[in-house]
């Protein structure tokens, strides 16, 4: 029996392919920014190729091309699109149903956070029988990196080098929190010798776990509840039942 005639590729999908590549290549290097050398060399196109279509997605405002660096970086629309999908977003709808189980089966708090570049953003929330109201404040809360213990699960996906550019970049706003880079990265180091974050200060704690959203994103699942209820010693235990409901935490 003959096989089925492949379909044609349509006209301009290759184009279309080709250039969403490039922008998730400047996704997955947008904090540091991505020379075009590079782009080149990760994609596979030639340098024309690469030049002209970065050309247009600079005019459409989903990427940025740095004066004097020359890197890139995303753009402007690619920021308001992503900002725009926040309030409803499909990463809620898809991982609430696990929340709510993690909730019930922990009996405590359970957070969804994205990482936005170098913050984090609390997009949703389920309580369990043991609710902390406070909590409810911190939805829509957008907050640096490693001030939070999912955004510190998030930050030890980083390698050393780039946490202290990090760290670097925001120096003031540690200073004001009162936090060293040698306390960051005390906390990075724990996080991934443990295969988990957990943080506990001013009767609070949370335990943290994260996962790779496609190619260019990260979010994070954590858990949190008063200091009395969630020693160092259950962090553990809550971490595995993280995973067992939600098997790419901490991949």
């Amino acid at each position: 029996m003959n096989e089925p005639a492949k379909a044609a590729p349509r006209p301009g999908a290759q184009s279309i392919e080709r250039a969403m590549g490039l922008v998730n290549l400047v996704a997955c290097h947008h904090d540091q920014g991505i020379s075009l050398q590079a782009l080149v060399q990760a994609s596979g196109l030639d340098r024309t190729t690469a030049w002209r279509m970065l050309g247009s997605l600079q005019h459409a405002g989903l990427v940025e091309r740095e004066e004097g660096s020359g890197l890139y970086r995303m753009g402007v629309q690619a920021t308001a699109w992503g900002a725009a999908s926040l309030g409803q977003a499909a990463l809620v709808r898809q991982c609430q149903p696990t929340m709510k189980t993690l909730a019930r089966l922990s009996g405590d708090n359970v957070f969804l956070v994205l990482r936005l570049g170098d913050y984090s953003h609390c997009l949703h929330l389920e309580q369990g029988a043991y609710a902390v109201p406070a909590f409810r404040q911190t939805v829509g809360e957008t907050r640096l990196l490693g001030l939070g213990v999912a955004s510190i699960a998030m930050l030890a996906v980083l390698d050393d080098a780039d946490v202290q550019a990090h760290h670097a970049r925001h120096a003031a706003q540690y200073a004001l929190e009162g936090v060293t880079l040698a306390q960051l990265l005390r906390w990075v180091l724990a996080t991934r010798q443990r295969g988990h974050a957990y943080r506990s200060t001013a009767g609070i704690a949370a335990v943290g776990l994260h996962w790779q959203l496609g190619q260019a994103a990260i979010a994070a699942l954590s858990i949190g509840a008063s200091r009395a209820r969630l020693p160092l010693g259950r962090a553990a235990e809550l971490a595995a039942l993280m995973r067992s409901q939600w098997p790419d935490l901490g991949a």
